[in-house]
């Protein structure tokens, strides 16, 4: 990929720490997860800076120029490398100490370039092996979903738990904590699981494991005894979810499609969803696009959504959510 960076003549973008993974744009951009490390991008390579501990593993993943460095290297290697003039970074994702230690090191704040919306929107079309992986991700969660086995004395807690031992067996990891709402809690878009019953009624689940570093997002609803409203909403959320999805070929820009959604959801009688209908998916759970009636986004073929038309009142919340891919003549739901 050519250096998309205008008035750029460089990039900087910084992994995470071993725990917690690499950014998403890091890792998009360097293909490779290194932690501690570096990515340079210039106009005529990408070179990645990195400890010199991590050396083999960054020769064995980053398709570039490794270059190993020690304490109180990172500077002034910086400062060789880098070609003169303006640095992109990625304001989003940088800590505040470390924009600041930058700004010190390597000439002032006037040297750098918020490039943050440009990285995301690199990453708002998938790549046919991307959009394998999220297939992958949606497969394993699925599976998962299917497996439970839910009971009246159990507690959100123990559905956690449960998620959690299953992903283990799968040699895979949550892509964000799950949402596990019994009941009236249901109603609340993020709940947080707790010590109480499920009781009977409706069981809410938001759930999603990651694979390869691509994310999964789905929500299911289970019910315990009659819950004859519960299960009448919940069918109605898949109608709802499935109409728009067959009309989303018509929408040309992201409120159009948040404009039409909100229709399908008024025909069913439904009171004003009180979050975005869905979001853009990937490396990250949310991303590019983001769902809001007044974007003038253009979709474009590729592009990843989770869609999730939800009905919400005092006493229970029921929600549908699947990944969705959109082309021009037809969305494809994964």
């Amino acid at each position: 990929m050519a250096f998309p960076f205008h008035g750029c003549s460089s990039l900087l973008l910084f992994s995470s720490d071993a725990a917690s993974g690499p950014g998403a744009n890091f890792l998009y951009n360097a293909g490779a997860d290194v932690d501690s490390s570096v990515l340079l991008w210039t106009k005529s390579s990408k070179t990645l800076l990195t400890p010199k501990m991590n050396e083999r593993q960054a020769r064995a993943l980053f398709k570039g120029r490794v270059v190993p460095i020690g304490p109180g290297q990172l500077a002034p290697t910086i400062k060789r490398l880098a070609p003169r003039g303006k640095i992109g970074l990625d304001f989003e994702s940088l800590t505040a100490s470390r924009h600041l230690t930058l700004a010190k090191l390597l000439g002032g704040q006037k040297r750098f370039v918020d490039v943050s919306e440009k990285l995301e929107s690199m990453r708002s079309v998938k790549k046919k092996e991307e959009i394998s992986r999220i297939c992958k991700a949606v497969s394993i969660s699925k599976n998962i979903l299917s497996s439970l086995h839910l009971s009246s004395s159990m507690t959100e807690l123990d559905v956690v738990r449960q998620l959690a031992g299953e992903c283990l067996k799968r040699d895979v990891s949550f892509a964000y904590p799950p949402i596990v709402a019994a009941g009236a809690a249901s109603a609340q878009p993020h709940h947080t699981p707790a010590a109480r019953r499920l009781g009977r009624g409706v069981v809410l689940i938001d759930f999603g494991v990651k694979y390869k570093n691509y994310c999964a997002d789905l929500s299911r609803c289970y019910f315990l005894g009659p819950a004859k409203e519960e299960r009448a909403r919940y069918e109605e959320a898949k109608k709802v979810f499935h109409s728009i999805v067959d009309s989303m070929p018509s929408c040309r820009t992201a409120g159009e499609l948040v404009r039409m959604g909100d229709k399908e959801m008024k025909k069913a009688g439904w009171p004003q969803l009180i979050h975005a209908p869905g979001h853009g998916i990937g490396l990250e759970v949310h991303e590019d696009p983001h769902l809001y009636s007044k974007s003038n986004e253009r979709l474009r073929p590729g592009m990843v959504m989770a869609l999730e038309p939800a009905f919400y009142c005092p006493g229970f919340g029921v929600r549908y959510e699947n990944e969705v891919v959109w082309g021009k003549k037809k969305a494809k739901v994964l």
